[in-house]
């Protein structure tokens, strides 16, 4: 696991950086993620309910929870998006350089832990080019229910993925 950052609530002040990320991301580059249009649909959700979970880089060790510090990935959730009463994961993305390190999990595991009193399950969709989001899924206890053929562009399925709280 990473234990050069920590998880942090994100604000309206993060989301740029998080554009950033998001459209540097496997998705953001194929999708053609804008940073105007993805920091524009952030800040409308989290007007409303929606959240950002931070993973954040540690600067030094004596001042692990600086708010200052770099994000290094984050987790864009709505809390009641899956049918209007279950935890919907809308966006998960890590820095390029930081890909493999852990922090996929831990904002993984940070949405479920965050969201845990809500709903009965957690949702998530993942395009099916995006293996590497599908075996993370997969590894945390998420299970495929569905797809949605061609759902955000053509020839691109949605997987829909969930798992039951336990």
């Amino acid at each position: 696991m990473a234990d050069d950052c920590f998880i942090a609530i994100g604000s309206e002040d993060d989301i740029i950086d998080c554009s950033r990320i998001a459209c540097n991301s496997e998705i953001g580059i194929k999708y053609e993620f804008t940073q105007e249009a993805i920091s524009k649909a952030m800040l409308a959700s989290i007007a409303q309910s929606g959240m950002l979970i931070l993973a954040r880089e540690n600067r030094n060790s004596e001042t692990k929870k600086s708010t200052a510090s770099r994000i290094l990935g984050f987790a864009w959730i709505e809390p009641k998006g899956a049918f209007g009463q279950a935890p919907y994961l809308k966006l998960i993305a890590v820095a390029e350089q930081r890909r493999s390190s852990g922090i996929g999990s831990m904002l993984l595991q940070e949405f479920e832990e965050s969201t845990r009193n809500i709903g009965r399950a957690w949702f998530l969709l993942v395009s099916d080019f995006n293996e590497r989001a599908i075996s993370l899924y997969e590894r945390h206890g998420y299970e495929k229910a569905g797809i949605l053929r061609s759902f955000a562009r053509d020839g691109i399925d949605e997987i829909i993925m969930y798992k039951r709280h336990e």
